[in-house]
């Protein structure tokens, strides 16, 4: 039975001391009891020294960890010993540091210089050097062009002047787009857009101005909103404010409710009642605060390359170049943009009050300064293996596309697929001649197959069926099936041919 430790009552071994009684088989006074020996706890091993080697017995596997062994039974074959199953594999998840440093990754280039200049005000200790972007690319240099922009500009010199504009208009972006059938109805269409790029009248009433089938104007319309931006040709300030909204949900820059937000929300809104729509979307106010934020930064009531405004190309990522026969690639970091951090001064450092109030913006600025760097790193890395893969179809066009997906260029750079997709998304390619790519062009597995369908239903007679599209298909070395064939066509606007009834 446990003594009891509650105050007074006494240990028996401690009475008998008291006592005088021996408290020992034999006999004996306290005195002539001998203590016990005092134990020696066992001194730490080295850490910093060789660790000795584990003997592995018969049957078992020995892994060390830390300063500890595990023995783990494996199975021999003869089911005298279990087994864990244990395998090897390569970990992809990220980790915090990982999602710190893969900030900037989604942010496109012309984003990314908001973000500098903000840190710029905001941070002592971020600086510029002296200098100014250059004119051609936006490179930050001491004065006029930089290296690389100057040395295209003399090589460029003796050639001949350009014939036709290098910047497509939305005219000729749109002529490219339509069927040919009705490639005649896109200037009277065009004309119809206002100054915002806004259409002035309904569909149905242009076609009846004009004489035209509605179907045609239907097709100009969805030609012209397939080659321009976001809220080209719409009827409403409030459709056109919605069809940006929902670019920016397909891009990943707003959330999914974006759209729904903006076509049926905007008075609420408007009245600060950001609690009403934040329970009719089923979301939090916050997020309903965040979404008018973008709504006040991303969105304008004009689409922004409308024909009477003037076209605007957006900001490239990545900048390619030809050096001889093969391709290079640049992507802008921190020393693109001439960031550094300032020294601070010995005496200014020693001091502890002075180090509570620039430590927080010294860090600030070298983590801006690794976040450049490592998406400048991982998006040279995509771009670079991109292009190497689609040579052919960046000189000979859609159909020598060859299928690449994220996943097979996250897997060959040891990437995760997360982190390519951030990377290809919204981001811009500039080619040796000046013209923009988007990067997610380089990408994809049915390329090849849409534009021959594109180019066969254009060259095929009016009666061409599905399936001898199909057929054609085929014949050219695209092997789909029939529904692939409908579900295409239907994507890029064909109109579907319905095989006649058989004569009875």
């Amino acid at each position: 039975m446990r003594p009891s430790t509650r105050t007074g009552a006494q240990h028996p071994r401690s009475s008998a001391k008291q006592t005088g009684t021996p408290n020992a088989p034999g006999g004996g006074t306290p005195e002539s009891i001998a203590p016990p020996p005092r134990m020696t706890p066992p001194t730490p091993p080295d850490l910093a020294s060789p660790r000795p080697k584990l003997p592995s017995p018969a049957g078992h596997m020995v892994r060390e960890t830390g300063d500890r062994s595990l023995r783990l039974p494996v199975m021999d074959g003869t089911g005298a010993a279990p087994s864990f199953g244990l395998t090897a594999r390569t970990d992809l998840s990220a980790t915090v540091t990982v999602v710190h440093t893969l900030a900037l990754l989604p942010v496109a280039q012309g984003d990314l210089a908001s973000e500098i200049d903000g840190a710029l005000a905001e941070n002592p200790l971020l600086e510029r050097r002296d200098g100014a972007p250059c004119p051609g690319c936006g490179r930050h240099c001491r004065a006029g062009l930089c290296v690389r922009c100057a040395r295209s500009e003399r090589s460029s010199a003796a050639m001949p002047e350009p014939v036709v504009d290098p910047f497509h208009t939305l005219e000729a972006a749109a002529g490219a787009e339509i069927r040919s059938g009705c490639r005649a109805v896109l200037p009277i269409v065009l004309s119809h857009l206002t100054e915002r790029g806004l259409l002035d009248d309904e569909p149905a009433n242009i076609a009846v101005q004009h004489g035209l089938p509605l179907g045609a104007v239907t097709e100009a319309l969805r030609a012209i909103r397939a080659a321009g931006p976001p809220g080209i040709a719409e009827t409403t300030v409030t459709d056109l404010l919605t069809a940006q909204a929902r670019a920016l949900a397909d891009t990943g820059i707003a959330p999914s409710w974006f759209a729904t937000l903006v076509r049926d929300h905007l008075e609420l809104v408007a009245g600060g009642n950001l609690a009403t729509v934040a329970a009719t979307l089923g979301v939090t106010v916050e997020e309903v605060a965040h979404a008018v934020v973008l709504i006040r930064s991303r969105l304008r009531p004009f689409a922004e390359n409308a024909p009477a405004v003037g076209t605007m190309n957006p900001q490239p990522d990545v900048f390619v170049y030809r050096d001889g026969t093969a391709l290079s690639v640049e992507v802008p970091g921190s020393d693109w943009f001439g960031l550094s951090v300032t020294t601070v001064d010995p005496t200014v450092a020693s001091n502890s009050e002075a180090q509570k109030w620039y430590s927080p913006y010294d860090s600030a600025a070298r983590r801006l300064l690794r976040q450049l760097d490592a998406r400048a790193d991982v998006l040279t890395r995509v771009s670079a293996l991109a292009l190497e893969r689609q040579q052919a179809f960046l000189t000979h066009g859609p159909t020598a596309h060859i299928s690449l997906t994220r996943t097979a260029v996250a897997h060959e750079l040891g990437l995760h697929p997360s982190t390519v997709s951030r990377a290809v998304r919204g981001k811009w390619l500039r080619m040796p001649d000046g013209r923009l790519t988007a990067l997610a062009d380089l990408f994809g597995t049915s390329v090849a197959a849409r534009a021959r369908l594109a180019a066969l239903a254009h060259e095929a007679d009016a009666d061409c069926t599905d399936r001898l599209l199909q057929l054609r298909l085929s014949d050219a070395g695209v092997d789909i099936a029939r529904r692939t064939v409908a579900k295409y066509r239907a994507e890029l606007g064909i109109a579907a041919v319905v095989p006649a009834p058989p004569r009875s």
